[in-house]
């Protein structure tokens, strides 16, 4: 018995470090990528398109390709990224603050309205989302 322990024990070994430090191809892929990611809030919009690839679900990613667009006066694309995010999680109380801002800009009131409400949905007693509904409801072209 002791003869199959000495022959085995290194096998374990093998295995159990084999089993805790061994990658997949995509965990490895995501790994090298973070890092550069990671520092995506002050990236310019070009390396935030090549995060989103990696993670076309990351709402901050998306949500910051919009407000590089709001900055560049792209609001059509930037519309278009706060809705993105916003159905991957219609909760974001932030996201729907962007949109709305962004549609009060525009003078559409009515959707800046509701797009503060849904803040307040998800961020209740939110001064900033309190504000944007009562803009919004006293706008005038």
């Amino acid at each position: 018995m002791r003869r199959w322990i000495d022959a085995l024990w290194p096998l374990a070994l093998l295995v159990v470090f084999l089993g805790t430090f061994r990658r997949t191809g995509d965990e490895s892929g995501r790994d090298q990528a973070s890092p550069h990611c990671e520092e995506a809030r002050a990236s310019d919009i070009a390396t935030l398109e090549q995060c989103l690839e990696l993670d076309p679900r990351n709402v901050e990613v998306i949500t910051l390709i919009g407000d590089h667009h709001v900055a560049s006066g792209a609001t059509d694309r930037a519309e278009t990224m706060y809705r993105r995010a916003l159905s991957i999680d219609p909760h974001d109380g932030d996201v729907h603050l962007r949109l709305g801002e962004l549609l009060l800009a525009r003078g559409d009131a009515a959707a800046a309205r509701t797009e503060g409400e849904a803040a307040l949905t998800s961020q209740p007693g939110s001064l900033t989302a309190k504000r944007l509904v009562e803009r919004a409801a006293g706008w005038r072209r």
